[in-house]
């Protein structure tokens, strides 16, 4: 799946919240779709921010989806609030993204492998 980021018709912060990390008019992949109950929807992407790769997530609402190619890898998961997620399995086991952002090798071992998947079916 792939998204552009089109801010131009929209002035609300919320919505805009950390998409200036991100270059209106870029195209990006999607790496997981967010959906957090009475909060929006949450397209994950990856940017650079000070010569790093980065990942995070920004709301829905800034985006043209340019491409509905959905990850083989992706997978319904649904929490007892209502929320849910489509990401790689291995993203939604618990304690996944605070190992991922601490630098943990295994858990950046895991990410660039799903990372490698979705970047092949976008």
């Amino acid at each position: 799946m792939r998204v552009r980021v089109n801010t131009i018709n929209t002035s609300d912060p919320k919505i805009l919240q950390g998409i200036t990390a991100l270059s209106d008019g870029h195209e990006y992949v999607v790496f997981e779709i967010s959906a957090r109950f009475k909060m929006g929807t949450s397209f994950r992407v990856e940017f650079i921010e000070g010569g790093l790769r980065q990942s995070a997530l920004f709301d829905t609402r800034s985006f043209t989806v340019t491409s509905h190619s959905l990850s083989p890898t992706w997978q319904y998961f649904q929490l007892d609030s209502g929320s849910f997620s489509l990401c790689p399995e291995s993203w939604n086991a618990p304690g996944f993204w605070e190992a991922y952002y601490d630098g943990d090798p295994r858990a950046i071992a895991v990410y660039e492998d799903e990372r490698a998947t979705i970047l092949a079916h976008s």
